[in-house]
């Protein structure tokens, strides 16, 4: 783990622009400064010295001593009471303002990997990026924090966000494991496509519905992603078996694709980038009117809306007013006398002829 944690250190100083040295007042210089303040002095980036929990006036005496370190004028602040954090703010500012403006990533495909703790997910970034970007061990919860990282694939650019293991929520006591999960959620938020991990061998949880189905309420794209998958005994008909038991505790969800893969192996790795890309564009394809309602007018004359309170229902036209996630409106004489299980048919037969693989469609319904 302390290789590791070093690996990372070394990451974020040739990843970052400018550099914040933070340093404790009341313990003073440590080995540990001494040994990364000789790093930071061998690099051309631009770093600041930060020293913590100078908390009044008192202690701004003690702050001399960290010149010591050869990294400049010190910084005196309190993060606990936010003592001179803004003129902190204001160095950061002028540091960055030297740097070039990068170009926007708009156009980068983003994904978001989720999932329980010890799943594969850090080793599924580093395999993507061909690097040791996340810390991978045995160890369950070595990702705190979500971390984005930008790859290029098959001439495609890609923002992989990769998150802090989930934990059930019962099991979150401290703030630091309240907060991971936090981030999780929003990095489900900034996604455009949400890889959801699975243990193969454990198998579909309670919690894994859950979270899918807080995913797909966001309107993501979704994919789930069964990893070590060369640790299951199996045969020829393993496989089928469990997207169809997989498909009957989703429910709804029965539209998200699934990949069996083996991060350790390298076993269908690129093919869920490939998925994750056509799922993209699943999000933001749109349907011709005319090409919805030749396909529907037939469909609606064979197969009515039942009857409720003795009213005959009947479906008008439909159309595509939005991409990215698709919204599709119905117009109909009574809308909200629909039954939820003919909205299901609809939408059933929308997918069935127009695809949007691994996307959350919304279909509503207005009076003609």
């Amino acid at each position: 783990m302390e290789r590791a944690v070093k690996e990372q250190v070394e990451i974020a100083i040739a990843e970052s622009d400018v550099i914040l040295f933070l340093v404790d007042v009341k313990t003073g210089i440590t080995d540990i400064d001494l040994e990364l303040a000789h790093i930071l002095n061998n690099t051309h980036k631009e770093v600041i010295l930060v020293v913590n929990k100078v908390d009044d006036s008192r202690a701004d005496s003690d702050v001399g001593q960290f010149y010591k370190l050869g990294l400049g004028e010190p910084y005196p602040v309190s993060a606990m009471i936010g003592r001179k954090t803004g003129d902190l703010l204001d160095v950061i500012i002028s540091k960055l303002a030297k740097r070039p403006r990068l170009a926007k990533q708009d156009k980068a495909i983003k994904f978001a990997v989720i999932g329980k703790e010890n799943v594969g997910k850090s080793l599924l970034v580093n395999t993507l990026l061909n690097r040791q970007r996340q810390i991978v061990t045995t160890i369950p919860g070595t990702t705190r924090d979500s971390i984005d990282s930008h790859f290029n694939y098959q001439n495609r650019e890609y923002i992989i966000i990769d998150t802090a293991g989930l934990k059930k929520r019962a099991k979150i006591k401290e703030n630091i494991l309240f907060y991971s999960n936090l981030r999780t959620y929003r990095s489900i938020k900034r996604s455009d496509v949400v890889v959801y991990m699975i243990d193969a061998v454990d198998g579909v949880t309670k919690q894994d519905v859950q979270v899918l189905t807080e995913a797909a309420q966001e309107r993501k794209g979704l994919i789930c992603v069964f990893n070590k998958w060369d640790l299951v005994e199996k045969d020829h008909k393993t496989m089928d078996k469990i997207k169809k038991d997989v498909r009957e505790r989703l429910g709804d969800l029965g539209y998200v694709p699934m990949i069996f893969t083996s991060v350790l192996r390298k076993k269908r790795v690129y093919k869920m980038l490939d998925l994750i890309t056509e799922i993209y564009y699943e999000r933001q394809k749109r349907i011709p009117t005319a090409e919805l309602n030749e396909y529907f007018q037939p469909l609606w004359a064979t197969k009515t809306a039942p009857a409720v309170q003795g009213k005959e229902i009947k479906i008008n036209y439909v159309a595509q007013i939005k991409t990215n996630p698709p919204l599709f409106v119905f117009y109909s004489n009574h809308p909200d006398l629909i039954a939820p299980n003919y909205k299901r048919f609809l939408e059933n037969s929308l997918r069935e002829k127009f695809g949007f693989k691994g996307v959350p469609i919304k279909l509503t319904f207005r009076k003609k």
